[in-house]
């Protein structure tokens, strides 16, 4: 048999193969129900009729130099050893034509598992476990069933025929027991996609390197972030083209309860060839939406809550009239997400999922809608961050606990201000000055202080510093870096994120540096006129949508 991955019946394992278990693998350990799951599952794809096969999660092999005692090849299984064990267990109940499995530590286990019947001592725990699953295994048999007289015989030919193991051989000169730790770990699990290609790749060989560098080009077109974020935001993927197969066969949950779901429908198909150019028109249609500045905007927006299936599907039925409509469909499902929301009444704490949404939909409202017609949402920056609310201006101590976090936010409330330079604000620094180097300042002395500020300067600050037009979209990072200070130092704060390459978004810039506000006198206060000029940009931008 040549490397790589292939499908093999259980009647071609019995044809001149031998299986060797190595030392560095567990015994085996499949109990009562797992054995159960794979003779029901085998008998009720027999009931079902089906002219498919059913086919088992993979095994990894690799060719040993040496062969066994009857000159038969010789295989190492790194993976899988429980499924392959298993199955010799059914066939040796059976009585039938089997192939040999030898465990490293238990020299004679091959003589056990071709009698299991008279195993009486259970001391060895390995044995202990190979007479338990042929107990299971004669049970179910013995079980009352519909044709009961036969069920050995179609069910031996269902085993040999129908039943496939995802075979995976490795390269001989590979060193096994770091494959074997690495796919334990899920370093290099076996994937859909490897197991998809070995089919499409070998289902044409006169196209068969045609189709590998088309495949290479588009896992190559699908690894640009910022087509890949646009167009899927959450699910990650090992191989990226999976996605594409995914569509294909609905398989389009957050995680499937099947790992080879996909697998299992894509070789179900009679004609890959047709699969394969369906994929290829998924790839082109994508493409076509990301070069499409107001379509980019319109799907990037909605693939961070729905999956891009979904999308396809509104293309495919929209598409019976014209683009145009489809363009309308998806502008209506943005507007669907503010419609009816009194935006000036969201409040921190209440509304946080969707004063986030709302503040989305004003960034990428502003960058579809910016003369510069490169200018695009960063989709992928977006998916990759972590994002919450922050208050451009203070409303609480949350985050300053410790004494030199009072101190900071003491001197730089000193700095504001003195400023501000107002002959009321005289007293306000004076008290504040003298608590800055006291020793003796607690958490609840220094919220008291805070609230004290806050609500003397309750004008100047805005009477409610939980709603929109105090809030702005900045991932986790910044919003650390920036603290619970007042506006004038989270505006430096953010100045000098900004400058070190972090990614800000175009609308929290924008309102940081005022360009909201009507009239600039000082970049001392987030006040009143900052608040009704960010806040009526807000509901200008998002009427795009409408």
């Amino acid at each position: 048999m040549s490397s790589g991955i292939q499908l093999r019946t259980v009647n071609e394992l019995r044809k001149d193969i031998s299986f060797f278990i190595p030392s560095y693998q567990r015994g085996y350990r499949w109990d009562e129900q797992q054995v159960l799951n794979l003779l029901d599952d085998i008998y009720d794809f027999m009931q079902s009729g089906s002219s498919e096969f059913y086919c088992l999660q993979p095994i990894v092999v690799r060719e040993c130099d040496d062969q066994d005692v009857f000159g038969h090849k010789k295989y190492e299984v790194i993976d899988g050893q429980q499924r392959l064990t298993t199955i010799k267990i059914i066939l040796s109940y059976l009585k039938r034509v089997n192939y040999s499995i030898t465990y490293e530590i238990r020299p004679d286990s091959e003589v056990v598992l071709n009698d299991l019947e008279s195993v009486q001592d259970h001391k060895n725990i390995d044995y202990y476990f190979f007479k338990k699953a042929y107990d299971t295994v004669k049970k179910w048999f013995n079980g009352p069933r519909e044709n009961g007289v036969t069920l050995e015989d179609e069910f031996h030919i269902a085993l040999g025929k129908n039943v496939k193991i995802i075979w995976y051989e490795v390269d001989p000169e590979i060193e096994v027991r770091e494959v074997f730790s690495r796919l334990n770990i899920g370093k290099i699990p076996l994937t859909n996609a490897e197991l998809i290609k070995a089919l499409i790749l070998t289902s044409d060989e006169k196209r068969k390197l045609e189709r590998a560098n088309e495949w290479d080009s588009i896992e190559r077109k699908l690894r640009n972030d910022r087509l890949w974020y646009f167009v899927n935001p959450k699910k990650d993927y090992s191989s990226r083209i999976e996605l594409l197969f995914d569509l294909y066969t609905k398989n389009t949950k957050a995680a499937s309860p099947d790992k080879f779901f996909t697998f299992y429908e894509i070789q179900k198909q009679p004609d890959l060839s047709d699969v394969w150019q369906k994929i290829k028109g998924y790839l082109a249609l994508i493409e076509e939406w990301f070069e499409d500045r107001e379509l980019y905007h319109y799907i990037g927006y909605l693939t961070q809550r729905r999956h891009i299936a979904e999308i396809i599907d509104l293309y495919d039925h929209a598409n019976t009239a014209d683009k145009q409509t489809f363009r309308k469909v998806l502008k209506q499902l943005l507007n669907k997400q503010i419609e009816g929301i009194d935006i000036s009444q969201l409040q921190y704490g209440v509304d946080n999922d969707r004063i986030k949404n709302v503040l989305l939909l004003f960034n990428i409202a502003t960058s579809l809608t910016q003369q510069n017609h490169e200018a695009r949402f960063p989709f992928d920056t977006y998916s990759k961050g972590r994002w919450s609310i922050e208050h451009i201006h203070a409303q609480n101590t949350e985050g300053l606990r410790t004494r030199e976090q009072w101190q900071a936010w003491i001197r730089d409330t000193i700095s504001l201000f003195e400023q501000l330079n107002e002959p009321t604000d005289e007293s306000i620094v004076k008290k504040l000055k003298t608590r800055l180097n006291d020793p003796n300042l607690s958490q609840n002395e220094f919220e008291e202080l805070f609230t004290e500020i806050v609500t003397e300067n309750m004008e100047r600050f805005g009477t409610d510093l939980n709603t929109i037009d105090n809030l702005a979209l900045l991932d986790q990072g910044t919003n650390s870096a920036l603290g619970n200070h007042f506006y004038p130092v989270k505006y430096r704060k953010l100045l000098e994120h900004d400058k070190k390459g972090h990614f800000i978004p175009i609308c929290t810039r924008n309102a940081f540096m005022k360009y909201y506000s009507d009239k600039v006198d000082h970049f001392q206060l987030w006040n009143e006129s900052d608040r009704n000029g960010y806040l009526s940009a807000i509901e200008e931008s998002l009427k795009v949508f409408q």
